[in-house]
């Protein structure tokens, strides 16, 4: 089986990176969310503090989890615009080289010049 070169497969790619980068943000910060109210809660029972302890933990740990997204996030859309980068690439080179190739060549012969 030959494998044939086909853009829209890049392209599908980076726009499933694209959308796992926008899922990624807000999965972390629920994530966060969640970490930050279990430790709040194990901190304010243990230590007898009151519920605006935990509401601190919680507003941490989401902050956390949404900073840590959006670098994870910022990596796959890296990835996505490099792909989507070496589509475009490959596109201008096709293009170029199908220019060159459709121009007739005329045979250019330098002028021969006999010496002695």
């Amino acid at each position: 089986m030959a494998v044939q070169y086909d853009p829209n497969i890049i392209r599908g790619y980076a726009e499933a990176l694209y959308r796992r980068a926008s899922r990624i943000v807000f999965m972390a910060g629920f994530i966060g969310f969640v970490v930050g109210a279990v430790g709040g809660a194990v901190v304010t029972s243990a230590m007898k503090y009151n519920s605006t302890v935990t509401l601190g933990f919680v507003l941490v740990g989401t902050l956390i989890g949404v900073n840590i997204g959006r670098g994870r996030a910022f990596v796959l859309q890296l990835q996505a615009q490099s792909a989507l980068c070496q589509v475009a690439i490959e596109a201008n080179t096709r293009r170029a080289a199908d220019a060159a190739a459709a121009t007739p060549r005329t045979a250019e012969v330098a002028p021969l010049a006999q010496v002695g």
